[in-house]
C-alpha cells in the first residue's frame, strides 16, 4: 500500500525505504510540527522508516482549521495511517503527543481492525492520571509562562511579539484538546508501551510513570534520560536507539 494523494499533507517529511520492515509515525507536542521529527531520518536504522504526522493547523499546514476535539482528530488521523498498515507500525508521542497516539491507537484497533506493534509514549503521565489541568485558560502573559516553564523553545522567538502573538493560538489550542479530552471508560489498548522521560521533568515525575501500564494489555515499560521535559532534544540519538531496539523486540515477538 501506498499514501493516497489526499493523505500526503499528513505525512509531509514521510522517508521513502523500500527495504523496510516497519513505520514509525511521530506525534509532537503542544504547538509543535513534524519538523520536529526530520533529525530523526538520520538517525533511524535502513530496516525503519521515519513517518512524521503534521496536525491540521501546524507546520506545513497552516492553511487548515485547528482541531481541538480529541475524538474526531484520532478518527482522522487512523484513517491516514490504515493505509500504510501494509507493514508493522510503531506510534511515537511526546508530550501532546502521547494523549494522541493512545487516541489513535484506540481507532485503529476497534475501527481498522490494526494492532500497532509498540506504542511510546514520551514525556507525559498517563492521561487518566491528569487532574484539574486548565492551561488552555490561561492569559497570553500565563501561557508564554507555561511554555518558558517547560522549556524547549528557542528565547529570541519567545521575545518576538509578533511570532508569540502567531504561536499562541496554536499553544492554546493544543492544550485545549488535551485537557478538555477523557480517555473514556475502556481506554485499554492491547500493544505494549514504552515510556520516556526526562528525570528532572516536574510535568512526568519518574514515579508517576508506572501508571501507563493501566492502560495497555501488553503492559509498559519504562526508560528514563537525563534532562527535563525536552529531554530528547538534547538525547536523541539515545532516544532514537532505545525506540528502534524496543520497536525490533516488539515486531519479532509478533512474527515469531
Amino acid at each position: 500500500m501506498t499514501a493516497h494523494p489526499t493523505h500526503h499533507r499528513w505525512f509531509p517529511f514521510r522517508q521513502h525505504r523500500p527495504g523496510a520492515g516497519w513505520r514509525l509515525f511521530c506525534f509532537a507536542f503542544a504547538g509543535g510540527s513534524a519538523a520536529w521529527f526530520r533529525p530523526w531520518s538520520a538517525l533511524l536504522p535502513e530496516d525503519a522508516e521515519l513517518w512524521p504526522v503534521e496536525l491540521p493547523g501546524h507546520g506545513t499546514r497552516m492553511d487548515d482549521p485547528l482541531s481541538d476535539d480529541m475524538d474526531r482528530l484520532s478518527r482522522d488521523i487512523a484513517a491516514a495511517i490504515a493505509p500504510q498498515a501494509d507493514r508493522p507500525i510503531v506510534l511515537f508521542g511526546h508530550s501532546m503527543g502521547s494523549a494522541i497516539v493512545l487516541a489513535v491507537t484506540r481507532v485503529l484497533e476497534t475501527d481498522y481492525g490494526i494492532t500497532p506493534r509498540l506504542v511510546v509514549c514520551s514525556g507525559r503521565i498517563a492521561p487518566h492520571c491528569v487532574r484539574g489541568r486548565q492551561v488552555h485558560l490561561r492569559t497570553d502573559d500565563g501561557l508564554r509562562e507555561e511554555i518558558i516553564r517547560l522549556g524547549g523553545t528557542d528565547p529570541k522567538i519567545l521575545e518576538h511579539q509578533d511570532l508569540m502573538a502567531f504561536i499562541l493560538p496554536i499553544v492554546r489550542n493544543d492544550f485545549r484538546l488535551i485537557e478538555t479530552w477523557a480517555p473514556g471508560p475502556d481506554p485499554v489498548i492491547t500493544p505494549p508501551i514504552l515510556v520516556l522521560s526526562g528525570r528532572d521533568d516536574l510535568d512526568a515525575p519518574p514515579d508517576a510513570l508506572p501508571r501507563w501500564g493501566d492502560l495497555s494489555r501488553g503492559g509498559a515499560v519504562i526508560a528514563l534520560f537525563e534532562g527535563g521535559h525536552f529531554f530528547v532534544n538534547d538525547q536523541s540519538p539515545a532516544v532514537v536507539a532505545t525506540v528502534v531496539n524496543a520497536a525490533r523486540r516488539a515486531v519479532s515477538d509478533l512474527a515469531a
